[in-house]
Formats: structure tokens, sequence, C-alpha cells
């Protein structure tokens, strides 16, 4: 246990990258501290960019006792027993449909996270990326034409991402930067770029369910690894960046964990939570 004297009643964890070894997997250590944390009644919370879809496998059906689970980068925060939306900041159909266009003048392929589930238009099997990315479901949520899909289906979008397939062009739209208004570009891993609503985010849905729970943010600790999780860690009383994280996530926090091929998050919250 750390010698600090502050009260650690929830804590708030990315998976990919900080939880989640390269492969995607997850160690029995990571899950055996996951669930000792939840045992002692510290509330776990997962916050990934994934839909709750795609953070059931690796975590939340291993680990009993999970309350609540932040979506989409914080777009979606979600009561997982109910697996309902406490509240959303999604993307309008109009943004969306505008990103689609702006983005298919490059050589990408890009998706939605919706409240129906991930679309993608089809053509993914020509990419190359199924073979990148064997642990993602390329076959499922197929549409001819992603703009004419959320036009017309009433799906409300959460966020959206686009799978850079050229070198380095992934940086320059980054440092482009958004050219639609109330829209942000965000790096959360390699080749890849996610657009979400400018108010939503990991610290927002953090603070928003720290608020409806009655905890103060100093008596929250969050972990994490990549751009994405900067305002949830800028939120945060106790806030932990991994080893592998980009030198922009450690000046935001307070502490560096260890590397996330070596369960870096597992250890540190071994010794400051249990």
């Amino acid at each position: 246990m750390h010698s600090e004297n502050t009260t650690i009643r929830l804590v708030a964890v990315d998976m990919d990258g900080t939880l989640l070894h390269d492969d995607k997997s997850i160690s029995d250590y990571t899950l055996d501290v996951l669930r000792r944390i939840v045992k002692k009644g510290v509330i776990l919370v997962p916050a990934s960019g994934r839909p709750i879809g795609g953070m059931k496998e690796a975590v939340l059906n291993n680990v009993d006792g999970i309350q609540y689970a932040i979506c989409s980068n914080g777009a979606m925060l979600m009561d997982v027993p109910e697996e309902k939306s406490i509240c959303e900041t999604g993307i309008s159909t109009e943004k969306a449909v505008e990103a689609i266009a702006y983005l298919e003048q490059f050589p990408v392929a890009v998706y939605a996270h919706t409240d129906k589930g991930t679309f993608r238009a089809e053509g993914w099997e020509k990419t190359g990326l199924s073979e990148k990315y064997p642990y993602i479901r390329f076959s499922e949520g197929n549409v001819k034409d992603l703009g004419e899909f959320l036009r017309t289906s009433g799906v409300k979008v959460m966020k959206m991402g686009a799978f850079v397939l050229k070198d380095g062009l992934a940086q320059e739209l980054l440092e482009k930067g958004s050219p639609i208004p109330g829209i942000v570009f965000l790096r959360t891993g390699d080749g890849i770029i996610e657009l979400n609503s400018v108010d939503a985010s990991k610290g927002n849905a953090l603070c928003t369910l720290c608020k409806k729970l009655g905890i103060s943010m100093e008596n929250v600790l969050a972990i994490g690894d990549n751009e994405n999780d900067i305002s949830m860690l800028q939120a945060a009383g106790i806030s932990v960046a991994m080893e592998n994280a980009e030198d922009d996530v450690k000046q935001a926090a307070k502490f560096v964990a260890g590397h996330n091929e070596e369960d870096g998050a597992a250890h540190f919250l071994e010794e400051w939570v249990l």
C-alpha cells in the first residue's frame, strides 16, 4: 500500500495499451487485481474508446461487479448490468456524414460506433486490415454506403474512426485537425484516428459519474496511455500514465506506471488501491 493518505473510492482505467497487452490479451494477474479492487468495495470503471460490446470479452465478462463503463472515448456512460446508457454525447448525423465525405478523400477505412453497434462501408476485405487487426470483427456491420446508412437508418452516432492505409497520413491528418466545427480528431493508436464531439471525453464522462455518485475527484485514480486519456488524467486526483504512453500523456499525469506488456497498470493498482 502506498504512503499517501488519500482514500481511493473509484478507479477509472483504460483498456488498450493499459490493461491489455499489445496482442489484446489480459493476464490472469491483472484480472485478479481488478476482481480484488471490486471485492474491496472500490468502484471500478473501465474507460475505453471501444463501444461496450468491445469491452466485454477482455474485462466486463471476466470481472463481476462492474457497474459502470465509459465507452467510445466518453461519448457514452453506461450502466453495465442493465446495458443502458446513463448519458450520451454523440455526433449529429449531419456532422457524421460531413466527416465521412472529408475522410474519404484520403486512403482510409472509416467506421462509426452507434447506439446500435459498429458499422463500416463494404470493401474492408481488400484493405488488409483484418490481417493487421485480427481481433476486430471486420465482417460485421458492413453497409454499402456508410453515409447513406447513417442518414436513413435512424442510428445515433457516438464516435467515428478511420484506419489509415498510408504511412504518415494519420499524423498529417492529426496535425491538420478537424475541419468540421464541433468535431475533434484524436490519436488513439498507431495508424488510427478517432472522431468525437468536442463535448465528449473520458474526463467529462468521469466527472458526470462522480457527481452522480457523490464522489470527490480527489478520491479518484485514473490510468491510461493515449491522447484520449488525457482529459481523464487531468480530472482525477491521482493520475497515472503508462510507461508506454506518449510524452504528452505522461506530462498530464502525476505518476508513471510500468509498461502494459509487463502488467504495469495492475502492479500500480495493487500497490495504491489494495
